[in-house]
């Protein structure tokens, strides 16, 4: 028994020791576990996980963030994480698969964002008339497959004008009732109606209008496809000169147009054939008139001192003819074959004395005036008076004892039926010289003087003399 309890007693500080290691160890692992745990903020959009654990491994802290709820993080998915402070943000991803006539493209854009915000930096534009099959302004929360739908521009030509549409889609029949154009029982239209569009087409109207042409004595009235007045013509059968010209029946006329003008339904047209030819004749050449100044004749009185001779030119004309009628012709080449001969006149400078005369156009002041039968005459050509004088209506004979020459005169019947008017004294009468007559008034014709005959005159001298 003493042996037992001697035993027991050597055991204690044993058991003493371990229970004190155990307890140190225990502490330790304790400190070690406390020094090791660290908080961690989870951010997943508008969600946020808080909650501590041991160690800073993101893997971890992403599977303990599922635990706590958070939906698990996807291959497109990205996050960021950082140490010093303990977060971790979690940026989500979608799917956005974009199609556009044939071609597609797949782009990654973070959740929260609008299609318009990703289009934008894509550099994927929308015309005024593209649509997509999506709202451009939503939030974007999952994957989603936009359809863009490009409006096609067309080109429609018709009635001289051309339009340009665009369509998101249809056919060649949408485009004309877009460009608000209807077709006529015989018009036609390529492509044809029923053909789907497409971007850059173009389509063609062609009119068939009723038309009067009247080309080379024929008219002809038709219905024709034509856009302008070349086609119309042409289909006619009628092939139009280089410088042929088109005239169109107006309310004020016939007017002039362009082969390209449009043309329309109703319109009377005539063709007028255009030629031109080179014509070569000999034409005579006008002489100038040349004047010399003279004292011996008075201011207004003019006398030919030599006559002019007409030259001799070969002129080639270019003629225009319209419609076989000669038009118009110009001058191209002129050659001198005989050269004019100025004639020169004599032009008076001599000043007249002032007359005045009464209501009936006689003179009211005179020298003198002799009354007595005057006669007429008349001389044939290259004849002169008794001073030299060329015979000239103005120029009478009379006695220069009785009346000088160069004397002014005027000469009425006594009757008032007859009136010679002013003239000069430039010739001696024979009858005058006789004492028969007064004064021999010149006339130009033998007919203007039988008119004339012998009657009783008033010679008023109004100047004696030069």
């Amino acid at each position: 028994m003493r042996h037992v309890r001697k035993q027991q007693k050597s055991l204690m500080p044993k058991i003493l020791l371990i229970v004190v290691l155990v307890a140190a160890l225990s502490i330790s692992s304790v400190v070690t576990v406390m020094a090791n745990t660290a908080d961690i903020t989870v951010y997943d959009g508008s969600e946020t996980y808080r909650f501590s654990m041991i160690g800073q491994n993101p893997q971890d802290i992403l599977s303990r963030a599922q635990t706590e709820g958070m939906a698990p993080v996807s291959d497109i998915d990205t996050y960021d994480f950082s140490p010093e402070n303990g977060t971790l943000t979690v940026q989500r991803f979608v799917r956005v698969s974009v199609k556009e006539d044939n071609a597609s493209q797949m782009i990654l854009a973070p959740k929260g964002k609008t299609l318009s915000d990703v289009f934008a930096e894509n550099e994927i534009t929308l015309g005024a008339r593209d649509t997509a099959d999506a709202d451009l302004t939503a939030a974007l929360t999952a994957d989603i497959a936009v359809q863009i739908t490009r409006a096609k521009r067309v080109f429609v030509s018709a009635d001289g004008k051309r339009r340009m549409e665009d369509l998101n889609e249809g056919t060649v029949e949408d485009a004309l009732k877009a460009a608000d154009i209807t077709l006529g029982e015989n018009d036609t239209v390529t492509p044809a109606m029923d053909t789907a569009l497409t971007n850059g087409m173009r389509i063609r109207v062609q009119r068939y209008l009723d038309l009067t042409v009247t080309a080379d004595g024929k008219t002809t009235e038709k219905s024709v496809a034509a856009e302008n007045y070349s086609d119309a013509v042409e289909a006619m059968g009628i092939t139009l000169g280089e410088n042929d010209r088109i005239l169109v029946a107006t309310a004020e006329g016939e007017k002039q147009v362009k082969a390209e003008d449009n043309v329309s339904s109703g319109d009377v047209i005539r063709v007028v054939r255009i030629h031109t030819e080179e014509i070569t004749e000999n034409e005579a050449v006008a002489y100038s008139t040349v004047y010399e100044d003279t004292e011996e004749l008075y201011e207004g009185e003019t006398e030919t001192k030599t006559e002019g001779v007409e030259g001799e030119a070969k002129v080639t004309y270019t003629v225009t003819y319209a419609d076989g009628e000669e038009e118009n012709r110009v001058v191209k080449t002129k050659e001198v074959l005989k050269e004019a001969k100025s004639a020169v006149v004599l032009r008076g400078t001599k000043e007249k004395q002032n007359v005045f005369t009464d209501a009936s156009g006689a003179p009211s002041s005179f020298e003198y005036s002799l009354t007595g039968s005057c006669t007429a005459y008349y001389a044939p050509a290259g004849a002169v008076t008794s001073i030299g004088a060329t015979p000239q209506v103005g120029y009478v004979a009379v006695d220069p004892n009785r009346i000088p020459y160069g004397s002014l005169l005027y000469i009425t019947a006594v009757d008032g039926s007859w009136t010679y008017g002013y003239c000069y004294a430039m010739d001696t009468g024979g009858a005058a010289m006789c004492g028969d007559i007064v004064a021999d008034l010149y006339y130009d014709t033998l007919e203007d003087c039988t008119a004339f005959g012998r009657r009783d005159m008033i010679v008023y001298v109004v100047r004696a003399g030069w």
